[in-house]
């Protein structure tokens, strides 16, 4: 290392308790120094003020220990801004072999809200909300000052506590840069951009590459000649077949070019464990290629998620041997466990694979020199500073608003004949219904009850109650309970293209009230014989909004005899919770549900909700039931409240081995408590996936409690594809499993009778010759049918429902 390049700005620092002054960077001053710490008198400090000692900044020692592996992005805090300590990180480094590492502590914090019990052990693990926290630089640089100059010179410390959407984070690092000479930053993150539940999780405008603030940011770090480290997806959560472009590359590849000058690490290459990665070795092999101050760093996390395999990695780094480093995934954590341990142990099993040249690079010689001290450019160095001019639209008044990208979309003409091609075997229309009523069952087995089906998506679009019944028809479905959808997804100006679905992007989802009039039109639009056929329910309110009942009141009382109940009311649900517009957690025993359930009482109406059991994507089955408690709070609260308990209490990643003994638990002790089965939790959580049939424990609790289980589909939006298929079908016909484990009693009262007697029994269905609001309205709403593949609506020859 040069001089040159070691040189910091001369400065002091005054604090409470010391006065330390940096003149111009000298080794040989260094060494000569005296190490004894001054006196804290008067005389001292005047003293050190008029001919200090020269003090080696922090990250600028003369490293003791032999050169081995370089982390090239170790976060010493974690999200709870937590850490073991920077004595813990050091043994952990010196047992795995790691001499040198870069740096940073953790730019958000969780929040610890009042609906939580505990602290979060994993940022994942529930829904509260994470926010920027620009003191975790300081906490940083406090737990370097512990070490001797020889150890902190194993770090190059980079800056992270700023927001990557505020457009004055640049004062912010020049302030941290200007104010503290006592150390040297060697580049800027990590930033968490695009980074699925985080980024929803996180308050504010959506981070991503080519957000104004960023134009900003990259340029102070071209100027401050300094790389910057980003995590990033590739890719959004979304599974849709539309959706197999790489979305966020695009963005990406815009700020590199934009700003050549920088050396950009992407954390994990872009790769986390959802999203779709077919052909993703191509596509980040041609950004390589294409933009060479792309960096990318290979974590435990990238090779856990095995979204390309250890192969298609090891060839990435062959090609690109100069541009790919090693770096941690544990926070905060390093000896508990043995975090640091397992992370490296996976890391130097992947890197033997690697040829003898590719090896030294990657796992210490790209780490140094990217991470290496730079000089400032010339201060008349002419970067764009991020001009940003608000416009009406986004490229001027000439821009056209796209709703597909062109870039994400290449193989438009597989989709077509993917939408065109006849439909599966599990999508094929049975025979043997016609409006409702079994006349054949040669191929209809069982005729069932669908008491979770969504009439609108969450664009509001629907295909329409025609398909539906044409659809309910083909599978043997004689009734459903008919829900809207309380939240609709918003566009947001910083995505690419249109969503289609709440997981397809960052943008944020919002309450939609307008739901429950759409299924009330679209009920008063059929006739009497299919009137009889959906039970209508209402739930597009914010569950924390107190003035709700308002809103339940009206839209009762103006179709009074029509409403079934109330639902699907969102409360905890994991994804689509962390992106409803608003930081406080709906929760099933919010003091706004008060009136609700009341309302519900009086009026003898069922109530849908949903409500995650526990805690989401546990790193271990703890047998705990972390929610529990607050739906157990309701029904105590409550015993005449008919309560249905969407899901079971489960979702994606979320439940536990005892979830069978739970469920029974609960049903025993309120009688009042129905159980949904419908979404995930008949794949996820009763199946044996080894025979594809319900677990021995689910069955003795069906046969134990055969009157509490109905079953749904939990279908939205869509139900017959564009080529006749049967979307609905594999959603219903897959229960009738039950009648090779159950018996057939058991079977016909989870297939049929629950939802018979909860939902239908008793009903005097309000028909259209009772005359005035019960007349039959005409149609007012499209029918648009879905194009799966291609990713858009269609609305065909002016169909309405």
């Amino acid at each position: 290392m040069s001089k040159a390049e070691a040189t910091p700005k001369p400065g002091y620092r005054k604090s409470c308790c010391v006065y330390e002054s940096y003149p111009e960077y000298d080794p040989a001053a260094v060494a000569a120094a005296a190490p004894a710490a001054p006196a804290m008198s008067m005389e001292a400090i005047e003293k050190l003020s008029s001919a200090a000692t020269p003090v080696v900044p922090i990250g600028m020692g003369t490293v003791t220990v032999p050169n081995g592996f370089f982390d090239a992005h170790l976060h010493l805090i974690d999200f709870n801004q937590e850490t073991e300590g920077i004595a813990s990180v050091l043994n952990c480094m010196d047992a795995c072999g790691v001499s040198h590492a870069s740096v940073s502590g953790c730019s958000l914090k969780k929040n610890w809200s009042e609906f939580e019990a505990r602290m979060s052990d994993d940022v994942f693990n529930d829904t509260d909300v994470l926010y920027y926290f620009s003191l975790t630089d300081l906490k940083l640089l406090d737990e370097l000052k512990k070490l001797p100059p020889n150890q902190a010179g194993r770090f190059a410390p980079t800056i992270c506590g700023f927001k990557p959407t505020d457009r004055s984070a640049k004062k912010q690092v020049e302030e941290l840069v200007s104010s503290h000479p006592e150390i040297v930053w060697r580049g800027l993150g990590s930033m968490f951009l695009r980074c699925s539940e985080i980024t929803n999780m996180t308050t504010g405008s959506v981070p991503h590459p080519g957000h104004p603030a960023m134009n900003i940011i990259m340029a102070d770090a071209e100027l401050r000649n300094m790389p910057v480290i980003i995590n990033h997806n590739a890719c959004s959560e979304s599974s849709k077949p539309y959706k197999y472009g790489f979305e966020y590359t695009v963005e990406l590849e815009e700020m590199l070019q934009a700003y050549s000058g920088v050396k950009v690490l992407w954390y994990s290459a872009g790769i986390y464990v959802r999203g779709q990665w077919a052909g993703y070795k191509a596509e980040l092999d041609r950004m390589m290629n294409e933009n060479p101050n792309l960096y990318i760093s290979i974590t435990p996390e990238l090779l856990k998620a095995r979204k390309i395999t250890e192969k298609e990695l090891i060839e990435i780094a062959e090609a690109h041997q100069d541009n790919v480093l090693l770096g941690s995934s544990t926070m905060g954590i390093f000896e508990k466990g043995k975090a640091y341990k397992k992370d490296w142990d996976m890391l130097k099993k992947w890197a033997g694979s690697l040829s003898k040249e590719t090896y030294k690079k990657i796992t210490f010689q790209n780490g140094m020199a990217f991470f290496k001290p730079r000089n400032r450019r010339a201060s008349n160095f002419k970067g764009d500073l991020g001009g940003y001019e608000n416009k009406l639209m986004h490229q001027g008044t000439n821009a056209i608003i796209r709703t597909k990208s062109d870039k994400l979309h290449s193989q438009m003409e597989a989709a077509v004949v993917k939408d065109k091609a006849a439909p599966l075997e599990k999508n094929r229309m049975l025979e043997g219904m016609i409006d409702g009523v079994l006349v054949d069952d040669k191929e209809i087995k069982h005729v069932t009850i669908d008491i979770h089906l969504h009439m609108l998506d969450f664009l509001h679009k629907s295909s329409g109650t025609g398909t539906i019944l044409k659809a309910m028809d083909g599978c043997g479905c004689e009734k459903a309970v008919l829900i809207g959808m309380p939240c609709c997804k918003k566009w947001s100006k910083d995505e690419p293209e249109k969503p289609l679905y709440y997981q397809d992007d960052n943008g944020q989802c919002y309450f939609y009230a307008f739901s429950d009039q759409m299924v009330a039109d679209a009920w008063l639009a059929l006739d009497d014989d299919k009137r009889k056929r959906f039970a209508p329910v209402m739930g597009s309110f914010n569950p924390t909004d107190i003035n709700a009942l308002g809103h339940v009141e009206r839209m009762y009382g103006k179709y009074e005899g029509m409403w079934r109940g109330l639902g699907e009311i969102m409360c905890r649900h994991d994804d689509l919770t962390s992106l409803l517009q608003d930081d406080e957690t709906p929760v099933i025993n919010h003091m706004a549900m008060k009136p609700i359930y009341e309302f519900c009482i009086a009026r003898n109406l069922n109530c849908m909700v949903h409500h995650n059991a526990d805690r989401t994507a546990e790193a271990e089955d703890d047998g705990e039931f972390e929610y529990l408690w607050e739906v157990r709070q309701v029904l105590d609260a409550f015993p005449d409240l008919k309560l249905h308990w969407c899901h079971a209490g489960a979702s994606r990643r979320t439940s536990e081995e005892s979830h069978p003994d739970m469920l029974g638990t609960m049903v025993e002790a309120f009688g009042n408590l129905h159980i949904d089965l419908s979404w995930v939790v008949w794949e996820e959580v009763i199946l044996d996936p080894a025979s594809g049939k319900p677990k021995k424990t689910f069955i003795d609790l069906f046969e134990k409690h055969p009157t509490r289980f109905s079953i749904g589909s939990d279908q939205v939006g869509q139900f017959i594809n564009p080529a006749g298929g049967n979307l609905l079908k594999p959603e219903i016909i897959k229960y009738w499993t039950l009648a090779d484990v159950c018996s057939a009693d058991t079977t016909k009262k989870i297939l049929y009778d629950n939802a018979q007697k909860e939902w239908f029994e008793g009903w005097d269905v309000p028909t259209a010759d009772k005359g005035g609001k019960w007349r039959k309205h005409p149609p007012c709403m499209k029918c648009e049918t879905l194009y799966h593949n291609q990713g858009y609506f269609e609305w065909k020859d002016g169909e309405m429902y």
